[in-house]
């Protein structure tokens, strides 16, 4: 999904707000930046709160490390999460789904043996993840941007055999978007992908062609941590993470920093619909 990055400025904005601007209204305004919106439409049918479209789609995980634990992925099917989303405009900055992660398995040590064994992964209703577009245009319309995780209730992820609780909380990736929206990131990246029709689906396909939605990420630093329970989970000077006290509504616990999340999700489509990537700004 990688392709050739171009940069779109705003300089003709920037021009004639210097031109005709005062000192003390040029320091104050700033051109608005466009990073572009995530498109969906239905042939007929208005999209909005009232109205919403599903979409779904399906991908891989190419790497996932959360906390201690480094995980491998791998189904028959070859896909590794599948997502969903219910959306509720036509033309939107922000694409939020819930994705679901399945063959996941870790390496455990079982027993005075020292044996390594797969123990399989869970991670209970999966991940409700947030792509924002922030990003410059560019040829074939990848843009780079930011990734959320929105849970209000971390996500527990389940190992059999592991006493200790591991969670992964909400959390913006990178965070500095958090104070700086305008800025661009490349923490995920966006495409179109487009499908011809046939002559009989030209009404309800104007353009000639299906349009799909494409998303790659890498999330780096990726937070979790492990809930310090006496007598059951303790933490131990040395190992890895950092002990962090309650707070924040937050147990004590242990802190890790160090996860990567990274995966890519193909063919999100409404069905009937279609659903891509812009990034040019409307009209309206």
């Amino acid at each position: 999904m990688r392709r050739l990055r171009v940069t779109i400025g705003l300089v003709s904005a920037a021009l004639m707000l210097a031109v005709f601007a005062t000192p003390s209204l040029a320091s104050k305004e700033k051109p608005k930046v466009f990073f572009g919106h995530f498109t969906a439409s239905i042939f007929g049918k208005p999209i909005s709160p009232s109205s919403k479209a599903i979409a779904k789609g399906k991908g891989e995980i190419s790497e996932l490390r959360v906390g201690p634990l480094i995980l491998e992925c791998a189904t028959k099917s070859g896909f590794t999460l599948g997502a969903r989303a219910e959306i509720e405009a036509e033309r939107s900055s922000n694409f939020k789904a819930d994705v679901k992660l399945s063959g996941c398995t870790t390496d455990l040590n079982f027993g005075k043996g020292g044996n390594f064994e797969k123990a399989k992964v869970s991670f209970g209703k999966g991940l409700e993840m947030e792509f924002h577009a922030n990003g410059s245009g560019a040829v074939g319309n990848p843009l780079g941007g930011e990734v959320a995780i929105l849970e209000t209730v971390p996500v527990q992820v389940k190992v059999p055999g592991h006493k200790c609780k591991l969670f992964i909380q909400a959390q913006t990736v990178p965070v500095q978007d958090e104070t700086k929206p305008e800025k661009e990131y490349e923490a995920a990246e966006y495409g179109t992908e487009k499908e011809a029709v046939e002559p009989k689906l030209i009404k309800k396909y104007p353009s000639g062609f299906k349009e799909r939605l494409e998303i790659a990420w890498e999330i780096k630093k990726l937070v979790s941590y492990v809930p310090i329970e006496p007598g059951k989970c303790e933490y131990k000077k040395g190992t890895e993470g950092k002990y962090e006290p309650e707070g924040e509504g937050l147990p004590n616990r242990v802190e890790y920093n160090n996860g990567h999340f990274s995966g890519e999700m193909e063919e999100i489509e409404i069905k009937g619909g279609e659903l891509g990537f812009d990034p040019t700004p409307s009209e309206t």
